[in-house]
């Protein structure tokens, strides 16, 4: 690759060169999302809105003269320790005022490098940075290098100031290495970058750094400020086995060694931290998630007039059509800040103002109808829970012993009636019947939940597949506690399709029961746990063990995105104690806990979208289908995208998904494939492969970078 080099580079010449990198921010949008609690997000902003705005970034010229300093490393010439040779140090000189690949905030400047003959090519450099404001270098581009033409640096990272740091900072060109093809010259370079990523485990971690290490989730609660407070520790035992997350080497808690005690910011390798933009959208989801609690500090800093409960449906519409007016001084003031200028848009898009659910934008009732309530275990937001049943009544894997007799109380008598002349056993024969159960995982905590002002049920609904490929559901269990303990065995109740008159309504909420146990079910568990968490330690081990020059590294790079940073926030605002989660979801203060139960059964090669479906038993294995297996809900919209994407994913991508697209289009235009619109009338496009900036309710998800 670097063969017939010698000769070709003149003794004293000199390599031409452009570096790109950011200044700081001057609102540094990381900060204020590091806030311990949603309030303390509010708290920040107000603060921001009285004056406090940013820190001092240095100008352009700050950057030249001797303020930063690089040195290539050749990949060819090693010096008599078998390294790369380092040429001189040289500095930035001027700011190039035209560049047409620049990007928002970006700026370039020129950088001459004295490179002799005997260098060989360079395949790194070291940078230095002797100002005491850190900056984010974007990349080195150096030109006409002999034989090699112009050879490309990637950086993307932020330099601080060079005494911070044990040794030079050091960056690779954009060449891909497995380790036995690395240059021998850069080889040692490679390995000491990897041992500084790792770290020695001890110590707590400053902001500058770039250590990835693991650690359990200690840092949930916080045990010193009050007893309630208190969360057992997830991970690193057999009762709460969790996925690790970044360690932080923080002091234990004082009433809590195992604990580790909380602050105001959270520690992450530096260059997880996601940009302004990025940090923005977080912030005005957040606020909108927990509107319930961050009104009452809205209200000491606005005039803001709200109400605490919910009378009738139009008070629930009103988040959507009405919202909460915002003095226009105010929006005037901070226009200036894109922060805020997000947060609080008056096009349909401020702050606490929801976006009207598209369920609702068609048919204000049609969610109403079972149709659609069945249709969206298969086209909703979490559509990976159902499940054929191969038996009946419904079977509980719950200690008996423990819970006592947890079996389903739903019978024959309950469904047939449903089921067009067709008996149970034939319905699991044929693969008809299936069911959403969400008993077992909540049953063991019912009790403690019902202590509270918060009352749930624990959920079963059986659902029958009809001739036309729609589900209808044809019976939902309800199941509370038993007063005279939980080892006697829940005391259930059965309800079944009706519509008219006090049990269409009790039929209604029953209803409603089940959703909002598959709404806690999926942040908690589908999002949450099996998207975020589960990714962290992945994560961690790439940039511990692969070099950034493994072609591995660099295809799961752009996936990993923000997958730190967001964790990290949502430890301190989000999945803490008495967070928004705990403060706004039925399974409270037990929420992370009960994921950590549900993670016992986690298995990664379960994860493969054709093992899950077989798993759950909604596909069977077939080797003349496309993707090796066959649908038993042939409209499963989830399933059958999914299959495209997931077989795509082995192929040529982007010519593959396009034409995706055009198929998933032809079948949202089916009108036999009832399920794919139901009767709110909303598409089903969350699989489209393309999507716009926004909330457009398309593109293939990928919840790790939200």
């Amino acid at each position: 690759m670097f063969s017939g080099v010698t000769g070709l580079i003149n003794r004293g010449q000199k390599l031409k060169g452009t570096v790109v990198l950011m200044r700081k921010n001057v609102l540094d949008i990381n900060e204020l999302t590091s806030a311990q609690s949603a309030t303390g997000i509010i708290g920040g902003a107000i603060g921001v809105i009285g004056g406090a705005i940013g820190t001092t970034v240095d100008t352009l010229t700050a950057f030249l003269g001797r303020s930063v300093a690089l040195k290539l490393i050749s990949a060819t010439s090693a010096d008599a320790s078998g390294k790369g040779k380092v040429g001189k140090q040289t500095f930035l000189e001027g700011v190039i005022t035209s560049l047409p690949t620049l990007g928002a905030g970006q700026s370039a400047f020129d950088i001459h490098f004295e490179w002799d003959t005997d260098m060989g090519v360079p395949g790194a450099f070291y940078i230095e940075n002797f100002m005491q404001v850190e900056f984010y270098l974007v990349s080195l581009t150096l030109e006409d290098v002999p034989n090699q033409g112009t050879i490309q640096f990637p950086c993307n990272s932020w330099v601080y100031n060079s005494k911070l740091y044990k040794s030079d900072r050091i960056f690779f060109s954009n060449k891909t290495y497995l380790p036995g093809d690395m240059p021998a010259p850069l080889k040692k370079y490679r390995e000491d970058e990897l041992v500084i990523l790792r770290g020695d485990g001890t110590g707590e971690r400053k902001e500058h750094e770039r250590i990835y290490d693991y650690d359990v989730y200690n840092d949930l609660g916080n045990p010193d400020s009050n007893a309630r407070l208190a969360r057992p520790v997830l991970g690193g035992n057999t009762t709460f086995p969790y996925p690790r997350r970044g360690r932080t080497g923080r002091k234990p808690t004082k009433t809590d060694p195992k604990s580790e005690s909380r602050s105001d910011s959270v520690y992450l390798p530096r260059d997880e931290a996601f940009g302004h933009l990025k940090s923005s959208d977080f912030l005005v989801y957040i606020l909108k998630s927990a509107s319930q609690n961050v009104i009452p500090q809205l209200q000491s800093a606005l005039p803001l007039v709200g109400q605490t409960e919910f009378n009738t449906f139009e008070d629930v519409r009103d988040l959507y059509e009405g919202g909460i007016k915002l003095p226009t001084n105010i929006l005037s003031d901070l226009s200036p800040i894109p922060l805020f200028k997000e947060l609080f848009r008056t096009d349909g898009e401020q702050a606490l103002k929801f976006p009207v659910p598209k369920i609702i934008q068609v048919d204000k009732s049609a969610w109403m109808t079972d149709e659609e309530f069945a249709r969206e275990m298969i086209a909703g937001l979490n559509p990976h829970v159902i499940k054929v049943l191969k038996e009946f009544p419904p079977q509980s894997k719950l200690d008996k012993q423990l819970y006592g007799d947890n079996t389903s109380t739903i019978t024959k008598q309950h469904v047939e009636s449903s089921l067009g002349g067709v008996t149970v056993e034939e319905a699991i024969s044929n693969n008809k019947l299936f069911i959403l159960d969400h008993h077992d995982p909540l049953f063991p905590y019912l009790s403690k939940i019902n202590k509270t002002t918060t009352k749930a049920y624990a959920t079963r609904t059986v659902l029958f597949l009809q001739n036309d490929g729609t589900l209808k559901p044809v019976a939902i269990e309800l199941s509370k506690p038993n007063p005279q303990g939980d080892n006697y065995g829940p005391i259930s109740t059965v309800y079944t399709p009706t519509k008219q008159g006090v049990d269409g309504s009790i039929w209604q909420l029953a209803k409603a029961y089940v959703v909002v146990n598959d709404s806690c079910f999926h942040q908690l568990v589908s999002h949450w746990l099996n998207t975020h968490a589960v990714v962290e330690p992945f994560v961690i081990a790439t940039n511990r063990h692969l070099s950034v020059v493994h072609p591995i590294h660099k295809l799961l790079l752009p996936h990993y995105r923000d997958t730190m940073n967001i964790n990290a926030l949502a430890r301190n605002v989000l999945v803490n104690a008495e967070g928004i989660i705990e403060s706004t979801f039925l399974w409270g203060g037990y929420s992370l806990e009960m994921s950590a139960v549900v993670y016992k059964d986690w298995v990664l090669t379960e994860q493969a979208l054709p093992n899950d479906l077989l798993k759950r038993g909604v596909a069977v294995e077939d080797s003349s289908s496309p993707h090796g297996v066959r649908l038993l809900i042939e409209d499963y919209p989830y399933a059958a995208d999914g299959l495209e994407i997931w077989g795509a994913a082995f192929k040529r991508f982007g010519k593959k998904l396009v034409e995706i697209e055009q198929k998933l289009i032809q079948r949202n235009n089916d009108e036999r494939l009832r399920n794919r619109y139901g009767p709110a009338q909303m598409p089903y496009t969350l699989l489209y492969p393309s999507s716009e900036e926004g909330l457009t309710f398309r593109g293939i998800p990928n919840s790790i970078s939200i």
